[in-house]
């Protein structure tokens, strides 16, 4: 199975289009906006090369054409590249999902709500974003949501205190029920980023039921269930991954560790909902 080898920047000038990734038509549509966006926000996600089997001395681009044009025309000479191994096509590199795994790390970061923002504002359509970013469209999707919080619940998610998926969700409950103060979102928000995805379900169902409730108590409840802890072996790369997103969040590695896995069981639990 085909592996990323490294993830650095690379020679513009090293780079050749795979035939399944170059556009016949329309590859020039919006890439001023495109380029303007880099500029000032940076590159999202890398693009996605492998060897090129002609010249050896020269890397195929799979992902990324756009990109790979917007950085000439902003005049740059390298570009953030993610290297695989040895000769794929175009399929074989989507089905990797290397776009997931690459960008787990800072999905929750402001600079990625702030690129996918500026870019939504450009195109005015998720799955442009999704495309151009490399990002999962429904991660982009719930990252050009970020306009629709309250003061108080952006600056929780600026400052780290929650994430962007908690945040979503009591904004979503203060909006369809019109009850939430903001000394109750804060405190709702702080409350459910401690919990399993059972108990942020339970909350928030309850509080909607039962919407005089005050906030407090409805978090006493839910925190009475006892967590379970598990122990997981990871290999040495992804525990170097983690100890960056550790780092860049200023959390211990097992906060982070509970961070990542509530999010993968939330995407879970989303899917699983019919409709």
């Amino acid at each position: 199975m085909p592996a990323i080898r490294a993830i650095r920047e690379i020679p513009i000038k090293s780079l050749v289009l795979s035939e399944g990734q170059a556009r016949v038509r329309g590859a020039d549509k919006g890439i001023e906006e495109l380029a303007e966006s880099i500029r000032l926000h940076g590159m999202l996600e890398p693009i996605v090369v492998c060897p090129h089997v002609p010249d050896s001395q020269k890397l195929e681009v799979l992902m990324g054409q756009r990109r790979v044009h917007a950085h000439r025309i902003l005049g740059r000479s390298r570009i953030l590249a993610a290297i695989i191994d040895e000769p794929v096509d175009l399929t074989t590199a989507r089905v990797l999902s290397l776009t997931e795994n690459l960008v787990r790390v800072d999905l929750d970061s402001r600079d990625v709500i702030d690129g996918c923002t500026a870019l939504y504002r450009k195109y005015g359509s998720a799955r442009l974003v999704a495309e151009e970013t490399g990002l999962p469209y429904n991660e982009v999707r719930k990252h050009i949501k970020y306009d629709r919080l309250t003061p108080v619940l952006q600056s929780m998610v600026d400052t780290g205190e929650t994430s962007l998926d908690v945040a979503l969700k009591v904004q979503d409950l203060s909006d369809s029920s019109g009850s939430l103060s903001t000394e109750d979102a804060k405190q709702l928000a702080l409350g459910l980023t401690g919990m399993t995805t059972a108990q942020r379900r339970n909350v928030l169902k309850l509080k909607q039921q039962n919407p005089e409730t005050p906030v407090t108590v409805l978090l006493k409840e839910a925190s009475s269930e006892k967590p379970r802890q598990i122990i997981v072996t990871l290999t040495p790369e992804e525990h170097r991954t983690l100890q960056r997103y550790a780092k860049e969040r200023k959390v211990t590695q097992d906060v982070a560790a509970q961070s990542l896995i509530r999010e993968a069981l939330d995407r879970m639990t989303a899917a699983a909902v019919p409709g």
